[in-house]
């Protein structure tokens, strides 16, 4: 621990200075840089500023922040969020030169964080920042991290991810001190960002409105099938927003419905395109419907309106499975357990979807007692290869044989995995490796071609 003296002995005079004394003290450098980017943190442009600030008067930043839109870490694990860090990290320092300037330092906000500061070098032409410029600038590197995070992601990856961009000026107050000018300028820009955001799900409400009003939400099927022979059980419904739109994926579309208090509208159509899709559904097979939690006590789930569309569809409960999804926390067990329980009693059969990733699915599977747990594809994924998933499945399966559910592994993608779910003893899968998502009901010959 270094007392007051030791730290005045590093307020340095410049950036060779900076690399002695991290060289002599490494635990410093750990303090000081983010370890994920290697960027420096806010902490070191102080004398930058310090700087400026004495020799005009002012200093502008801008402040980038990463906003994660779903479980990133939760599902995809904490490597997926950093490589997220690092490639907006790298996309800052190749866009210098482009809408940022040479002389623009890029830093991280804290270690381990989601946001970045640029701070500005000076303008060449003028003595200060034009508010107007500063905010064209912002939507610049806004547009162009957007763009390139677009094209190196992952699609799936890409649309749970937010990027936005606040700025503010730094201006010098004799009265305040430096650090205290810096950070409400930083709160400032950060809230220019959140009100970016703000004013996006906004805007995404209004046309995730539009798709409901206009029923613009269309339905794939995927097989489920049996592992030891292949042949088909049944098909999960998977909603689809309009084409090449942020709404083609579910995630984001129910993201939308959360943030806007649509939920049960948007789950309500979800249901009528699936149902109006198990028309074609080929005898004795099983349809696997998505349910969110908040929508489990929508009366339209026991009441006429639902048994009519039933009935149009041709459809008897005992064929339909309501798969629980985990979006979200299940926050009153009793009463969701109750409600449950009474669809079970009209002959529908319970699935819980993404067992092992959600937000509560070993309480969820003690309170529901579901026929069906699907396995998150995150625990499948590299099962062949991973001796801690493979154990984990192991249990799951042992756990469902015992107590009389069946078991279904998501995401199976390569023959090992297939393999290996075999071994284990798992009987139901469904995965790219069988199928792609594909309209309303694939030929049996079209599914698991060549295994």
């Amino acid at each position: 621990m270094y007392d007051r003296h030791d730290f005045h002995d590093f307020l340095l005079e410049s950036w060779l200075e900076l690399h002695d004394l991290l060289a002599e003290h490494p635990e410093v450098k750990r303090l000081l840089f983010d370890p994920v980017t290697g960027l420096p943190t806010t902490p070191l442009l102080f004398p930058r500023i310090e700087s400026l600030l004495e020799e005009r008067g002012e200093i502008s930043l801008l402040c980038l922040n990463v906003v994660k839109y779903s479980k990133i870490e939760e599902i995809y694990g904490w490597k997926v969020f950093d490589e997220v860090m690092r490639e907006v990290a790298s996309t800052l320092e190749r866009i210098t030169g482009a809408e940022l300037r040479d002389s623009d330092i890029v830093a991280e906000l804290m270690v381990s964080g989601n946001a970045f500061v640029v701070l500005l070098s000076p303008p060449r032409t003028t003595q200060h920042m034009e508010r107007d410029a500063l905010t064209s600038l912002a939507r610049r590197v806004e547009d162009r991290v957007r763009r390139e995070l677009k094209a190196v992601l992952d699609p799936a990856l890409y649309v749970k991810f937010g990027c936005y961009v606040g700025a503010a000026t730094v201006r010098r107050d004799p009265k305040l001190r430096m650090e205290r000018l810096v950070h409400d300028a930083l709160d400032r820009a950060l809230a220019q960002a959140d009100a970016r955001e703000a004013q996006d799900a906004e805007e995404r409400g209004r046309r995730l409105k539009e798709i409901i009003d206009t029923e613009a939400v269309r339905t794939l099927v995927h097989p489920v099938l049996r592992l030891s022979d292949l042949s088909i059980v049944g098909y999960e419904a998977l909603s689809r927003g309009p084409e090449a739109t942020e709404f083609e994926r579910p995630d984001k579309l129910f993201k939308a419905a959360y943030d806007s208090d649509m939920v049960v509208r948007l789950e309500r159509l979800c249901r009528k395109r699936a149902l109006e899709a198990a028309k074609g559904l080929p005898e004795g097979r099983l349809m696997f419907i998505n349910v969110e939690p908040e929508a489990v006590a929508d009366p339209e789930l026991r009441e006429v309106v639902f048994a009519s569309l039933l009935a149009e569809a041709g459809l008897r409960p005992e064929l339909v499975v309501l798969e629980i999804t985990e979006r979200t926390a299940i926050g009153d067990f009793c009463a969701f357990r109750s409600t449950v329980e009474y669809l079970r009693m009209l002959g529908f059969s319970i699935a819980i979807d993404d067992a092992g990733a959600g937000y509560g699915s070993l309480q969820c599977l003690a309170e529901v007692r579901p026929q069906w747990v699907k396995i998150d594809m995150s625990l499948v994924r590299g099962v062949d290869s991973d001796e801690i998933r493979r154990q984990l499945i192991e249990s799951m399966h042992a756990f469902a044989a015992k107590v009389g559910v069946n078991l279904v592994a998501e995401g199976i993608e390569t023959p090992e995995e297939l393999a290996t779910l075999r071994e284990i003893g798992v009987e139901y899968g469904q995965g790219f490796l069988f199928a792609r998502p594909s309209e309303p009901f694939p030929q049996d010959s079209e599914v698991a071609q060549g295994l």
